[in-house]
């Protein structure tokens, strides 16, 4: 399943072969991954993880990308998470530091959002959130997202979230 979304200055589309060095970049940003679960991932992590990401038949991850530069400034969709219970599927969202703030962020992953849970006919989305991850906490709120219990992730303490339709 796949989808695409443009809300006018940011567009969430799947990833293709050629955004794997785009996707490298990213998950070897040490602000953007400051608060995942895996930390920094080595170049030969970078390259494993998007090529399962490509394969994956069950779930998969979008680019998130400037309409005007072309420039991708995230990744996002849904993940496998294991915690205290599996979480199945969890929403994940990597974003570069400087687009947090981006004017077209909140309605394009509100988009998404509500596509995710139509697409893949989820009674509800989770997220894993870091407790220190201030600026995700304040995006999932604004998105609806409800902070359900303080989870341990990877030995990270945390909050999961839950949205529903």
């Amino acid at each position: 399943m796949s989808l695409f979304i443009e809300h006018q200055q940011l567009t969430v589309r799947p990833f293709t072969a050629e955004d794997k060095q785009d996707f490298i970049q990213l998950v070897q940003h040490p602000l953007c991954m400051k608060y995942s679960i895996t930390g920094i991932l080595s170049e030969q992590q970078a390259n494993d993880c998007f090529d399962t990401l490509l394969n994956n038949k069950k779930h998969k991850m979008y680019a998130i990308q400037c309409v005007k530069s072309g420039f991708v400034i995230g990744c996002t969709g849904l993940q496998d998470c294991f915690i205290d219970d599996q979480i199945e599927p969890s929403f994940i969202l990597r974003l570069l530091p400087d687009f947090h703030d981006h004017q077209d962020l909140l309605p394009t992953l509100s988009l998404l959002v509500e596509q995710l849970l139509i697409v893949y006919q989820l009674p509800e989305l989770q997220t894993v959130i870091s407790q220190k991850n201030q600026l995700n906490m304040q995006l999932m709120s604004a998105l609806n997202f409800q902070k359900t219990k303080e989870v341990t992730c990877r030995g990270i303490a945390s909050y999961l979230y839950k949205r529903g339709l």
